[in-house]
């Protein structure tokens, strides 16, 4: 899709005229940011995660349902009581956010198969699950924002969980563009973000062991490395409303810092070049 089309339909039922997004992961992080970011820009957002987001308990348009995505089989149940419109009457957006590390960092041999299939459950399972449900739709969704790393890219010891969901992710956002051409599919490695998983990545107890981990911690203690939640949410709000600005293709993972970089070194020279 390119950025006249979508920019088209956007202009209808997303950035330009609010509508109605589904953000799974809403009670911290990147999910709570979305949620609030698009609440303040007047859609209706619909947000599921294991534990109660508060902050939104008293806002009008936030509708919430308690989920945990390990539990496959129960899935469909997700989308019943008052989240039933989510897939009666459609989302304009949604957001594949929720994940988990999967007590990382620790060797491959550590991680016993049970814990390698409840990371992917809930990374890559319950993500294909809820996509097959919005896809079946009869009011499709015009964009999906996944949530990937460069975990699943570029890989570290330590990581084999979290390394192994994120780019079967990463591989499941680019067959469904390929199958699902009326679909904007954002495939995003969010990368530097200050949440309670980085933390738990780069400051383990056993962060010390592994020795690419160790230079990620002292990277994440660099001031102005870490960027907020809040922060991220923006530029992923900025992204998905115009993806040809910045590069990004349907399908196709990219690391926001390297774009965000390009976008800004694209906006300086045009700058410079008017002046």
């Amino acid at each position: 899709m390119s950025r006249a089309n979508l920019d088209d339909v956007l202009s209808k039922t997303g950035a330009y005229s609010p509508g109605r997004v589904f953000i799974t992961g809403v009670s911290s992080g990147i999910g709570e940011a979305l949620s609030e970011l698009y609440l303040q820009h007047g859609y209706t957002v619909y947000g599921t995660s294991r534990r109660q987001p508060y902050r939104f308990t008293s806002t009008p348009n936030f509708h919430y349902r308690a989920f945990d995505l390990s539990k496959l089989s129960n899935i469909g149940e997700l989308f019943t009581g008052n989240f039933a419109d989510v897939l009666k009457l459609g989302v304009d957006l949604f957001f594949l956010n929720a994940g988990v590390s999967g007590n990382v960092p620790a060797r491959s041999e550590e991680f016993a198969l049970d814990e390698l299939q409840h990371v992917l459950s809930v990374n890559v399972l319950a993500n294909k699950a809820i996509l097959d449900m919005m896809l079946a739709s009869k009011h499709r969704p015009k964009a999906c924002v996944l949530s990937a790393s460069m975990a699943g890219v570029r890989f570290r010891a330590g990581t084999l969980p979290y390394s192994m969901s994120k780019a079967a992710l990463s591989a499941l956002g680019g067959v469904y563009a390929e199958e699902n051409k009326d679909i904007f599919f954002a495939v995003l490695g969010l990368c530097n973000v200050n949440t309670s998983l980085s933390r738990q990545v780069s400051f383990s107890a056993r962060t010390a062991d592994f020795p690419d981990l160790k230079s990620l911690q002292q990277r994440a203690l660099s001031p102005g490395y870490m960027i907020s939640p809040a922060q991220r949410a923006s530029d992923i709000f900025s992204v998905i409303n115009s993806p040809d600005e910045y590069g990004v293709e349907s399908g196709k993972f990219v690391d926001m810092r390297v774009i965000l970089a390009e976008y800004a070194r694209k906006q300086n020279a045009s700058t410079s070049f008017r002046v």
